[in-house]
């Protein structure tokens, strides 16, 4: 069982209409380039809105991600809409033994 207390790691959500989501996730290569940083990115629709949770490995990795990663874009375009929000650092996690990370 992998139970975890006080997980370090840290939590992020993102709520944004489908389309400004899948813009943002394809421009910053989430799927296709997931940031070393990134733990784990679960997203579901509900009625035309992504709700997404991203899992990193502390605040600084957000922070440089963004550096590296969204300024630009920032810089050249504006920020987005819908802005993430920084939830803090999880009490506990548990992840299924033997899960199978490609699903």
């Amino acid at each position: 069982m992998a139970i975890l207390r006080d997980a370090r790691v840290f939590i992020e959500r993102v709520i944004a209409p489908r389309e400004e989501f899948e813009l943002w996730d394809a421009r910053l290569g989430m799927l296709t380039e997931p940031p070393p940083a990134l733990v784990a990115s679960i997203a579901w629709e509900t009625d035309g809105e992504v709700t997404c949770i991203n899992v990193w490995d502390s605040p600084d990795a957000i922070a440089d991600f963004f550096l590296e990663r969204v300024q630009p874009f920032v810089e050249a375009e504006g920020p987005p809409a819908n802005k993430p929000q920084r939830l803090g650092h999880a009490v506990r996690a548990y992840v299924r033994p033997g899960t199978d990370p490609d699903l």
